[in-house]
Order: C-alpha cells, then structure tokens, then sequence
C-alpha cells in the first residue's frame, strides 16, 4: 500500500539526527544551543502529526498486531438505589453525570466513576419525588439547571448548585413548574433547534415551535400557535445546525425543515429508506466534528449521507444487516448501531470514509439503548436495567503507536 503523508519522512529522519548530533556535543562540551529546546519541541510536533496521520495505514494493514475488537463488561453498582425500568430521555450533564427519566415516570441520576482502571462503578440516585409524569425530553440550560418537559404537559426546572458529583435527588434538588403561557396537554417528543427555541409533538403529524424565555429570575414557556409544520407519519428527528433540523418518517422519507422568519418551512423531501426510519444522528470524525449523518430503519436498512447546503451525498448505504435497526451512537470515529435481534455493529472512521466492522459484530446480546461515553467506550442498558461498558479496542491516537510491541 502506497503511503501519502503530508510529513516528509526523510526530511523528519535528518532532523533528528542532527539534533542528535547537538546533543551528543553538549554532553562533551557542556554548552547547549540556545534553540535546542525549541528544535526539540518542533520535532515532537511534526513527530504526533506524522503519527496521527500513519494510524489509518495500520489499522488495515494485513499484519497488523492489534485488530479491532469489542468487548462487552458489566459495571459494578454501588448504594441502595438502582434503575429498573427503560429509559424514555437522557441527558448527560457532565463527563460522568447523567440524569434519565423513565417509561415509568421516575427521573434518576446516575454517576459513572472511572477511577478504577478494572471495573467502572455505577451510582444510581433516588428517584425526585415532585416529578410524577413521565418526562419525554430533556435539555441543559446551564451548568445549574436542566429543564424537563412531560408527557401530559407538565414542564419542570431542576436546579442545583454542585452538578460535580451525584446530588442528593430530594435534598440538593430544587424542582419548579414553569408557567406555561397556553392550554397546551402534552408534550410530545421534542428538539432544541437553538439555544430557546424548540420543536414539539403537538398532536397527529403537527410540529410546533415554543420557545423559553426568563424575565425577573423566573422562566415561562410561550407557544407560538401560528407557527407549525405538518409531515405525515414522522417517527425520529435531528437537529443539523442554527434553526435547520431534520425528520425521518415510518415511510421512510426524509424531510428539511428549517426555521427562518418567523415560519417552519420544508425545504427539500427526499426517498431515503424503504421503510420506517427508526432513528438519524450526527457521526463524529476522529477530530469532534460532525460532518455527517446515519439514518437507520427496519429490515437493516441504513444510510450515511452528508448535506451541502440542501443537497444529499450519500456516503454509504446498506439494506441486508439482521433485524429493525434501532438506536446509534458515534464518538470520535466509530458508531455503534443496535438491532432488534440481539446484534451490536460497529461502523469505524478510516482514511475519510465510514464503514461496517463486520468481524468484530456481537450477537445474541439485548441491549434497550447505547450511550456514547468516551473514545471508543459507549454505555449499554439492559432489558433488566443494568449499565454495561462497550470497550472498542484499536489503535485511536499516537500514543497507542508508541505502545505497540516492535516485535511479535
């Protein structure tokens, strides 16, 4: 295989050796140039980009000693409290801090500590009392308070002080109603699409736009009555950027929706799957960013597609995995995908393009819900409602070159 880096290998290779050279004098003489240092930290640098860019190159070479792997492990629960039901919204409020609400209208939090380099610990919370409904989506307004919105039309502000560790769910948490300025029942499934702006479920193929503002210290919620979208028979949607978001639907179409004086217009309808669209999220490159999306569906149909402006490109498309596709999760160049019939895929980043790990799939194991975690680590629910850890094992960074054995 033809190797292209930006770094000129023999260019580095002198380099060093001069260096060397340099150092080899000071030991004699005991004089240090005075830009030795600033070589020296040059050197490193064109060292971790000439690594960062080789990664790819070994993660597909034939020989190479380490192949991607998954490996799943259980979590060890500490305290009295446990969660025993499916999740119905999730939020991550920090790097191990989670709150989740329930199909059973119970809204816990829960702790992962990482501390312990053989085993993650799990805290679970009590359940907050003065929440009774069940909660269908949740959104972080800053680092001391979050926002609930319920199934019957109730919405909540949590707040606490010190979000750093597991608060005490009935005595660090402090839980009021927010006004709603209209007779409105339910809330649906819900988007932010900006900072105060949000898409809701309002009744059969309706989208409405309400909105929170804060006047005098107190939030309120103003619904925008006039301001809507009809799509028929929408199952799962995805914010793409400021005011632009995305909606998949049981027939498979894909809608652009976007927000923009004052009115919800769809821009562009797209065939895109052959069945329901379960569930569209954003993939994350190996540098964060997220430039392109996976649409997944029934009958192991799935799509990854980017957009320029209103255009589709479709990246990859596969139509023959095993069972109703129905969660995903990437973080930092890989994605895990769930199947109704017990199966994990993973979908890796390299060289610029996605694609499917078919050797290292897992079967025959039932998982409700993947929950991106870390560089290749996600959190897996159970169907009896225990965490498990997703350890992906490859080469991410260049240190993971630096540790491979030279020899085997």
């Amino acid at each position: 295989m033809k190797i292209n880096l930006s770094v000129d290998g023999n260019d580095f290779k002198n380099q060093v050796e001069n260096l060397r050279k340099k150092l080899n004098e000071c030991q004699t003489n005991g004089i240090l140039n005075e830009d030795f240092e600033e070589q020296l930290e040059k050197l490193s640098q064109i060292e971790e980009a000439l690594l960062a860019e080789l990664i790819p190159y070994y993660r597909v070479y034939k020989n190479n000693v380490i192949e991607t792997s998954m490996l799943i492990n259980q979590t060890k629960q500490l305290g009295a409290f446990s969660f025993n039901s499916f999740i119905e919204s999730i939020l991550r409020i920090n790097e191990n801090l989670f709150i989740t609400a329930s199909v059973d209208r119970s809204v816990q939090f829960f702790y992962i500590d990482t501390s312990d380099d053989d085993q993650i610990e799990v805290e679970w919370s009590a359940p907050i009392k003065d929440i009774k409904e069940r909660i269908s989506f949740i959104y972080k307004l800053n680092d001391k308070e979050i926002l609930l919105f319920g199934a019957i039309g109730g919405c909540y502000l949590i707040s606490c002080d010190n979000f750093e560790q597991i608060p005490d769910a009935n005595g660090q948490i402090e839980v009021k109603r927010i006004q709603i300025e209209y007779d409105f029942s339910v809330f649906g499934r819900c988007l932010a699409i900006n900072d105060t702006l949000f898409i809701a479920e309002n009744g059969e193929e309706k989208l409405s736009l309400f909105e929170i503002i804060k006047e005098k210290d107190e939030y309120q919620l103003i619904f925008h009555e006039d301001i809507y979208c009809s799509v028929s028979n929408w199952a799962t949607m995805e914010k793409i950027s400021h005011d632009y978001f995305v909606v998949g639907t049981k027939t498979g179409r894909l809608y652009l929706i976007k927000y923009d004086n004052k009115q919800l217009s769809i821009i562009k309808e797209i065939d895109l799957l052959n069945d329901e669209i379960r569930a569209i999220r954003f993939l994350e490159n190996e540098d964060g960013k997220k430039d392109s999306l996976i649409a997944i569906g029934n009958k192991g149909q799935l799509k990854i597609f980017s957009l320029y402006e209103d255009t589709i490109d479709i990246k990859m498309e596969i139509d023959d995995l095993k069972g109703n596709l129905f969660d995903v999760q990437s973080k930092k160049g890989t994605a895990i995908v769930l199947s109704e019939d017990g199966i994990i895929y993973l979908f890796e980043m390299n060289f610029g393009n996605w694609y499917l790990n078919e050797d290292t799939t897992i079967e025959d194991v039932f998982f409700t819900n993947v929950i991106k975690f870390d560089i290749s680590k996600y959190l897996l629910m159970d169907i009896e409602g225990k965490l498990n850890l997703l350890e992906i094992d490859r080469i991410n960074t260049p240190k993971d070159l630096w540790d491979l054995p030279l020899y085997q």
